[in-house]
């Protein structure tokens, strides 16, 4: 399940949101079952206190660059060889 929170630090993944050649397309969900088991569906927590993930939004030095999407279908890996592939979820 991607259940996410933005940290300040500590974080598990640098992301970078870009308009353009993400490496991942995502659809952010506010019901949390929809992100089960999902890489390319986030549902954001900042409540959680074990998210499967803890990111940090950065301009540089990024793990992951990502680009929102409207809808659940757009949402897929761009980069279909990154290291991050079934590691989000």
């Amino acid at each position: 399940m991607a259940i996410i929170k933005e940290v300040k630090n500590g974080e598990d993944i640098k992301v970078k949101i870009v308009t353009s050649m993400p490496d991942l397309y995502v659809y952010v969900t506010d019901k949390e079952r929809e992100a089960e088991g999902k890489d390319e569906i986030w549902f954001f927590d900042e409540k959680a206190s074990k998210p499967d993930k803890k990111i940090e939004f950065v301009t540089s030095f990024e793990d992951l660059k990502i680009q929102y999407v409207k809808s659940k279908t757009q949402a897929k890996w761009r980069n279909k060889t990154h290291t991050l592939q079934n590691r989000i979820n």
